[in-house]
């Protein structure tokens, strides 16, 4: 029994049904326009013309319908557009120029004739001009209809091919290949739906043993030209074998997946998956080469975007085209990018129709229309095309010579208890003529609200094979099969999340939203797999870097898996992961390090080459830092230090005079100002002695020669004072307004603001040295020595506090509990402490002559220096490479931190009892008698 381009023909109880074509064929055009010859199915022939707007307006045109028909979609995978109005206008245009006038007249006279003899009136339409067999003549606007032209006429692309082909003896059961591909690279697709659909349209004939499906193993272009060949080797398709090893011959590609169209090579293509990993993109040249090969082959359907799109200059540049210039006599494909709803809406009618025994080019039609029905406002009914080339232009594909028996159904297959109770019911009742369904359809509510979906399912199909319009099986079976696929689709994904296979777990969720967004908790896993499967790879990468020593990117990828590891996940710690990285860090370090020490070293090399000794000092001070060993460094240090010692000059720049004899000096964090402590008055003045305030303490008993502290906030806002009168004192550093009032229970000696302003430090002739809010007054520390405590000094990070005492220690304090960490012993009284910038090393200021430097961690003594008298004070450059210490021998000095080099000496008139260091350096401030002075210390060259 022949096929037309179904299974079977379409035959009607009371005889034949007759289908009429009328064929459209447009020649090359010319300067009047493009010839145009209607042939009927009779036989008669009638010329005409087709004159279309300017090439380039049409072009423009046309160029629009792509984004509108996207736009006219829900579910869209690109940019969209709005509007329907281009895509009507171009087909009005398209129709008027083609089938207007004379053409009008033909189409209805072949319309009126096919309705007479039952049959179904084709459009055939053969174009050469390659600039109009690009143009979506699908449509086709019939503005006396007020509709579309093909959703009521199978449209037919008949090109011109040199080889016809003849109708193909096939012994049942026809065999369909499928071939799904989904890149990890590309855009999600609900392509396991699409394979259930597939399945689900073709159960019947499959059941019959008319219809056989079978899928490639993979998803690669070696998996394709396996399942193609027809050698009798071990692999097989599915495992499914001819008797004695044989391999299948297949009627019929169904491909699922992306496609495209390359502008750049004018080709379009198929995204397979490539062998490592992402697209393999197979050009349609290269697909017809695969599919010649295999000569039983007549059909393609082609579910992917842009298969029927070709070039402006070649018709078959395009993969639909491609295949029916070398290899096949019909293709379904798709000329627009579709959405995943609407390919599979046109999957399940077409082949639906097909299982009704309809010819392929009326199968197409009726997938329109579904496609129109199921998605109300959408233009992607227009998006597939059917090209035939078969010779009698009735697409006859296949001479199935034969009937088959029908096939045994394996017991674990979909369709057993409800599916085969309902097939006997059917069969009965199509027997017996019987019309009573209301068994059945009690069943399939049941299984409807029990979400019994392929039960439920199978009922409805059932009940509407005997009666379409039984109550509303209809709309149950829709929701039914809606659910059944959702459901099919979550099980199956949370199968493959509970063995952590993210990939199929993902490809399945991702069917889940793309058809109902806000189904179960499908978004919130989909999420979750998504991640889970980041971190895989991510893992995986780690082994990868480690083996490969690339540290760096061993932590940062690392670090990306931290931050994207579900902290609400219950996860075992990974022993080896922690090791890897734990490696990979300690490598990196090391290897930071050595970079480090030798970039620092050269820099020292290079600076001390061309002279520049101080840059050469601070490049050698980071390399001690990193390894004091290192190759030379101590003997260049020792050198550079030397260069700079030896030029270090002062110059008197500043002499303010106090009111009565100053005791103490602080520069403001600027630099701008300078506080006094002198006698019963703080003062502050500017940068060239002129005064700016004048802060008094109360009932001073003033001792001379005795130190009174003064010292700015690190923001500079404030000043604190301790005087003698018991108390020290917090001033507005501006308007000199008294903020605070902290009291000892005897004279104090000393202040200071920790680094962050917020506490305060005091020294006092009571023995102690306490800490204070600095905002409130609120005491928060009480440290005790055995005498008076003349001198204190936070650490630069704010953790340590240093005393000094006279009970000749000076100690380190914890500056939060109070605990004693050190204990440094001079010979006589400590009037003085100071930390260096770094916070590694301590200075003292003795009456036994000395200062002294000791490491700050251990206590450790590291420099004695002498002075002729008790030393008063000391103070680290803001570099802490030097000291300055004040004496009462008359002389302040500055030496080398490190080494202990005098570098130079400062002599007064009277006592000096206070040195401090400008911010910057390059000042230094000294009290002595009732003056204070500021020092412009200066680096020459010293050849």
């Amino acid at each position: 029994m022949p096929v037309a381009g179904g299974l079977v023909d379409r035959q009607d109880v009371g005889g034949a049904v007759v289908d009429v074509d009328l064929q459209v064929e447009v020649g090359p055009g010319g300067s009047d326009g493009y010839p145009v010859v209607f042939r009927t199915t009779g036989g008669d022939e009638t010329p005409g013309v087709m004159r279309l707007p300017p090439a380039q307006e049409l072009e423009a045109r046309a160029a629009r319908i792509p984004d509108a028909v996207v736009a006219s979609s829900a579910l869209v995978r690109r940019a969209l557009a709005d509007g329907e109005a281009p895509v009507r206008e171009l087909g009005r245009t398209l129709f008027d120029a083609l089938l207007g006038g004379l053409g009008a007249g033909l189409l209805r006279a072949a319309r009126n004739r096919a309705a007479l003899q039952g049959g179904q009136v084709r459009l055939v339409l053969r174009v050469q001009a390659p600039e109009l067999a690009r143009l979506p003549w699908e449509f086709l606007y019939d503005t006396s209809e007020g509709d579309y032209l093909c959703l009521e006429v199978p449209l037919v692309r008949h090109p011109q091919v040199a080889r016809p082909v003849a109708p193909l003896r096939v012994m049942p059961p026809l065999r369909i290949l499928g071939m799904v591909a989904r890149p990890e690279d590309q855009d999600p697709l609900a392509v396991r739906a699409e394979q259930r659909l597939l399945r689900e349209a073709l159960s019947d004939l499959v059941a019959e043993g008319r219809v056989e499906l079978g899928w490639t193993e993979g998803q690669t272009w070696r998996d394709l030209r396996e399942a193609l060949r027809r050698d009798a080797r071990s692999a097989s398709v599915q495992g499914v074998l001819q008797p004695g090893g044989a391999r299948r011959e297949w009627h019929v590609l169904h491909f699922i997946g992306h496609g495209g169209y390359d502008t750049r090579a004018q080709e379009g293509a198929l995204a397979l998956a490539g062998e490592q990993g992402g697209t393999y993109l197979l050009s349609a040249g290269q697909l017809a080469m695969l599919v010649a090969g295999h000569p039983s082959l007549r059909l393609a359907v082609l579910n992917a975007c842009e298969t029927g799109r070709a070039g402006g200059l070649n018709p078959f540049s395009s993969v639909a085209g491609a295949l029916m210039h070398k290899a096949l006599p019909a293709v379904l494909a798709m000329q627009y990018e579709v959405s995943d709803e609407a390919a599979l809406e046109c999957a399940h009618a077409f082949y639906s129709a097909l299982a009704r025994q309809l010819p392929i080019d009326v199968a197409v039609m009726e997938a329109r229309q579904a496609m129109m029905l199921a998605r109300p406002g959408s233009l992607e009914w227009g998006t597939p095309v059917l090209y035939m080339r078969s010779p009698d232009g009735h697409g006859h594909l296949f001479d199935l010579t034969d009937t088959p028996g029908p096939t045994t159904q394996p017991s674990n297959a979909p369709g057993t208890g409800l599916q085969q109770a309902g097939s006997r019911l059917m069969k009965q009742r199509r027997e017996e003529g019987q019309a009573d369904l209301d068994e059945l359809y009690t069943e399939g509510l049941a299984a409807f609200h029990t979400e019994r979906w392929d039960e439920a399912v199978e009922a409805f199909r059932t009940i509407i094979a005997c009666d379409r319009n039984y109550r509303d099986s209809q709309a149950k079976l829709t929701k039914a099969r809606h659910s059944q696929r959702l459901n099919a689709l979550y099980l199956a994904a949370m199968n493959a999340a509970g063995t952590r296979h993210w990939g199929p777990a993902i490809e399945h969720l991702e069917a889940v939203v793309a058809t109902e967004a806000d189904y179960r908790d499908a978004r919130s896993l989909l999420d979750q797999a998504r991640t889970e499967q980041l971190c895989a790879r991510l893992r995986e990468e780690i082994t990868t870097l480690h083996r490969a020593g690339q540290w760096q990117a061993v932590l940062a990828a690392a670090e990306q898996l931290n931050q994207r590891t579900p902290q609400n996940t219950a996860r075992a710690p990974d022993p080896e992961l922690e090791a890897i990285v734990k490696a990979a860090r300690e490598a990196a370090e090391t290897s930071n390090r050595d970079q480090a020490l030798k970039s620092h070293y050269r820099q020292a090399l290079d600076h001390i080459e061309e002279g520049r000794w101080h840059e050469a000092l601070q490049a050698l001070d980071k390399v001690r830092e990193i390894d004091p060993a290192f190759r030379a460094t101590a003997q260049l240090t020792s050198k550079a230090r030397q260069k700079i010692n030896r030029t270090l000059k002062a110059e008197p720049s500043v002499l303010i005079k106090g009111l009565g004899v100053v005791t103490a000096v602080a520069f403001s964090p600027d630099g701008e100002s300078l506080a006094l402590g002198c006698g019963k008055t703080a003062l502050i003045v500017d940068g060239h002695g002129q005064k700016r305030l004048t802060l008094r303490h109360k009932n001073w008993r003033v001792w001379r020669g005795e130190p009174i502290g003064v010292v700015f906030s690190p923001d500079g806002r404030r000043l604190a004072t301790a005087g003698w009168d018991t108390t020290a004192r917090v001033w507005d550093a501006e308007s000199g307004t008294q903020l605070l009032t902290l009291t000892h229970d005897y004279s104090l000696t000393e202040v200071v603001f920790s680094p962050d302003g917020r506490r305060l430090a005091t020294a006092s002739w009571d023995k102690t040295a306490r800490v204070w809010d600095a905002e409130s007054g609120t005491q928060l520390l009480t440290l005790t020595h055995d005498y008076e405590v003349c001198g204190v000094a936070f650490s630069p990070d704010g953790r340590r506090l240093a005393t000094a005492g006279w009970d000749t220690t000076a100690r380190v304090w914890d500056a939060e509990s109070g605990t004693q960490l050190l204990t440094l012993t001079h010979d006589n009284l400590v009037c003085g402490v100071a930390f260096s910038p770094d916070g590694r090393r301590l200075a003292t200021a003795s009456r036994d002559k000395t200062a002294r430097v000791w490491d700050a961690e251990s206590g450790t003594q590291l420099l004695t220096l002498t002075h002729d008298n008790l030393v008063c004070g000391v103070a680290f450059s803001p570099d802490g490479r030097r000291l300055a210490t004040a004496s009462r021998d008359k002389t302040a000095r500055v030496w080398d931190a490190e080494s202990g080099t005098q570098l130079l000496t400062l002599t007064h008139d009277y006592e000096v009892y206070g040195v401090a260091f400008s911010p910057d350096g390059r000042r230094l401030a000294t009290a002595s008698g009732e003056t204070a002075r500021i020092w412009q210390l200066e680096e020459g060259d010293d050849e």
